[in-house]
């Protein structure tokens, strides 16, 4: 009688164990996964604001993990494929990028206009920031693109935050998301305080620049944006409003250069210089 009940208790514990095993497997490597719910909640926004065709079910889409080997884009975590997409994930599960698998050739139905207002229709419902519009592309060049390609910078109190972009491709036949990338990182920003004028960062500026250059031309335009301190490499990435000073100049060699400063606008340090263009890339994996 006791071995019975205890073959009965040992069965129990034993389906239990089974139970809890699939259980815990389905939420970390299964379709309950983090980083799966998360592509699937993003396809279903997509599918109830018609940003992409809707032809395929939803429910029929299936979700697989892609390695993620040395990504261009350093905030890539993890990449899940569907049959026609590919979606980039941080290591929170927020979704940085989405892109089709193939770019198939097409005519042009959606004009610049049209295809702004749609963009900005698909970014109020796949981010919630406050945003402002940094640059438009109809990828008319030599590569003759098929979708229109729109930049947004992630803003606060009015300032952009000068590093942290959001681009949206457009079809340019049928008006679909075509590629999302989201470059925002969640980051302690402090509030604006500006103690130096423009001008005074100009001269900081170009004293800066002629410690190693000559022939300095100032450009009139300071803009006032979001950045962090790259200079100094131990101190913690906060963002805080700086000037953007642009100084054209020769170097010790003659060479035509042009430096990009950002000086803070509170206590007036360089904060970082950006040499001949060099800003930091966004990246979409298209």
């Amino acid at each position: 009688m006791k071995l019975r009940k205890a073959s009965i208790i040992g069965g129990i514990i034993l389906v239990c164990l089974i139970i809890i095993i699939v259980i815990i497997l389905y939420n970390l490597i299964g379709p309950g996964a983090k980083d799966i719910r998360a592509s699937k909640d993003f396809m279903a926004r997509l599918y109830s604001i018609n940003a992409i065709n809707t032809e395929q079910n939803l429910e029929s889409i299936k979700y697989e993990r892609r390695r993620t080997l040395n990504s261009q884009n350093e905030l890539v975590h993890r990449s899940i494929v569907t049959q026609g997409f590919g979606i980039d994930l941080d290591k929170d599960n927020n979704v940085i990028g989405f892109a089709k698998k193939e770019i198939p050739a097409n005519a042009t139905k959606i004009n610049l206009q049209d295809a702004r207002t749609l963009a900005e229709g698909y970014l109020k419902n796949i981010y919630d920031g406050e945003v402002v519009l940094k640059t438009i592309n109809s990828n008319e060049d030599a590569k003759k693109l098929p979708y229109y390609s729109f930049i947004y910078t992630k803003q606060k109190n009015g300032y952009p935050f000068y590093f942290d972009e959001i681009k949206l491709n457009i079809d340019k036949e049928s008006g679909f998301l075509d590629g999302y990338s989201n470059s925002t990182m969640q980051r302690e920003c402090k509030d604006p305080v500006i103690n130096i004028s423009s001008g005074e960062a100009k001269k900081i500026s170009v004293d800066s620049f002629e410690k190693y250059n000559k022939e300095t031309v100032v450009k009139d335009e300071t803009d006032l944006v979001y950045a962090d301190n790259r200079m100094e490499k131990e101190k913690n990435p906060i963002y805080e409003v700086c000037y953007i000073v642009t100084i054209d100049g020769k170097n010790d060699k003659g060479a035509n250069i042009s430096w990009k400063f950002f000086i803070s606008a509170e206590s007036g340090d360089v904060l970082n210089i950006l040499k001949d263009g060099a800003e930091k890339e966004v990246i979409t994996n298209k």
